[in-house]
């Protein structure tokens, strides 16, 4: 079950990923490293990264749905992929979803080597 403080770090997250993701699709990793090493003791670090991750995405394409034609984009893309143009949607928050879960494991065991454990 989802608690509260889960649920309040996961939108905190994704609002941080979010802005990232502006500057660039690459500072979405960047960002989901940082977190994993912050978070480097967490067992749910990495996850919350993910979840954060495809959230931000999401967020983004939606906003760029009600702006722009991202439906004759993922149409357009998924013709040339020979894809459903639903699986663009899967495999573009897969990908972002992935790349924090990637980011932050890596991150989170580096932090581990070089942060001393507590007594």
């Amino acid at each position: 079950m989802l608690t509260m403080q889960l649920a309040w770090r996961i939108l905190v997250v994704t609002i941080a990923f979010g802005a990232a993701s502006a500057i660039g699709w690459w500072a979405l990793p960047i960002a989901a490293a940082v977190f994993g090493a912050i978070t480097h003791r967490d067992r749910g670090g990495p996850l919350v990264a993910g979840i954060g991750g495809m959230l931000s995405w999401a967020v983004i394409l939606v906003y760029d749905a009600a702006r722009g034609p991202v439906a004759t984009v993922a149409a357009t893309l998924g013709g040339v992929l020979q894809i459903k143009p639903i699986a663009v949607y899967v495999l573009t928050l897969s990908f972002a979803g992935l790349l924090a879960v990637c980011a932050a494991i890596v991150a989170r065991s580096v932090a581990r080597v070089f942060v001393p454990e507590k007594a």
